[in-house]
């Protein structure tokens, strides 16, 4: 119980954070374009707490899954007397940035959580320990179980999974190995055997962690290694949601919802805090794509329409708006009925 406490509180703190830097970015990028900002809230439905500082209340509410800023002349049939003031009386080049702005700051959080996690330091293997299989290549080579690789091949530094991705590429080439046993160093070379199975070139070890150090960076190289991650997830994402699109990926094994979120925080969280950043980051970047899609009341959809009156040099009708108004929010309710239903098949599935 207490785990599943922690969890739904840890879901909160994620989902809050995520949900109040994106409306963040409509918030700032509406007052730098001197529209009013009426109310800016997080999560939906009844106030638990509110304060109204300047022409702006500030909320929070009961329902903890999203959020919203109300901006003053927001809806097209509004009555406002001050213009200059409102978001509909804006040009569509003031109105496009304050609505990417939401998005657009999702992908920033990305970027700057994966630079902190980079500044801060990512545990790397600097050796790896073996547990020798009998009749193996390695223990025909003279290693011993509990030896410790501390190089192989000019490398001086060792990580498990690079070190198994050499030899898989060797081809049977010899490899050169820097091993300690006890304070003893010693030059071994080991001929991988091809495995008839995997079709893989094996030396027959088990590799365990051995000793790890903190690699850091100086913030400006983290930042551009979380630009790079950043760039790289989206990439996948896209890739992700076209085959979601497709049908080559199901998407009951694709689409969760809040219960499936909260469960896979806590899996991270149990693996340490920094999976758990690097988990927000990508549902961070997902939020933003998914924001980003043409379907309307998300802000790909108000992007839709802004690209529309550009083309046709006038806003759509407001009939047709609220024909596609209400046709988005069938599409997102039903979505979300989706993602429980996963959620709630697979609570019963994986017990």
């Amino acid at each position: 119980m207490a785990a599943f406490f922690d969890n739904v509180v840890l879901f909160v703190i994620v989902l809050g954070a995520l949900i109040f830097v994106h409306e963040l970015g409509h918030f700032l990028f509406a007052k730098r374009a001197k529209v009013k900002v009426e109310r800016f809230s997080l999560g939906f439905g009844p106030a638990l707490w509110h304060r109204t500082w300047g022409e702006t209340e500030y909320r929070l509410s009961a329902i903890p899954l999203g959020g919203y800023v109300k901006m003053y002349g927001e809806q097209p049939d509004e009555e406002v007397a001050e213009p200059e003031r409102s978001f509909q009386h804006q040009s569509v080049w003031k109105r496009i940035p304050i609505v990417a702005a939401g998005p657009g700051f999702n992908f920033i959080f990305a970027i700057i959580l994966i630079a902190f996690i980079y500044t801060v330091g990512i545990p790397v293997e600097t050796s790896v320990k073996v547990e020798v299989l009998d009749g193996s290549p390695a223990a025909a080579s003279g290693l011993q179980t509990d030896d410790v690789i501390v190089g192989y091949d000019g490398k001086t530094v060792v990580r498990g999974h690079e070190l198994q991705s050499h030899i898989e590429g060797s081809k049977g080439q010899p490899v050169a190995l820097d091993v300690l046993r006890g304070s003893a160093h010693m030059n071994l070379t080991v001929e991988p055997l091809k495995d008839e199975k995997s079709g893989q070139y094996r030396i027959g070890v088990k590799l365990h962690r051995g000793s790890v150090t903190l690699e850091r960076s100086n913030p400006i190289v983290a930042l551009g290694q979380g630009v790079a991650w950043t760039w790289e997830i989206t990439r996948i994402s896209f890739i992700g949601f076209g085959k979601i699109i497709s049908g080559s990926i199901p998407a009951s094994e694709s689409l969760a919802g809040p219960i499936g979120i909260a469960r896979e925080i806590g899996r991270q969280a149990d693996a340490g805090w920094r999976n758990v950043v690097y988990f927000t980051a990508a549902i961070s970047i997902s939020l933003a794509i998914i924001n980003l899609l043409p379907i309307p009341v998300l802000d790909g959809g108000h992007l839709m329409f802004f690209a529309i009156e550009i083309v046709n040099g006038q806003p759509l009708s407001l009939r047709k708006r609220e024909i596609a108004q209400q046709v988005g929010i069938l599409i997102i309710l039903s979505l979300m009925v989706f993602a429980f239903y996963n959620d709630i098949s697979n609570l019963f599935t994986q017990k």
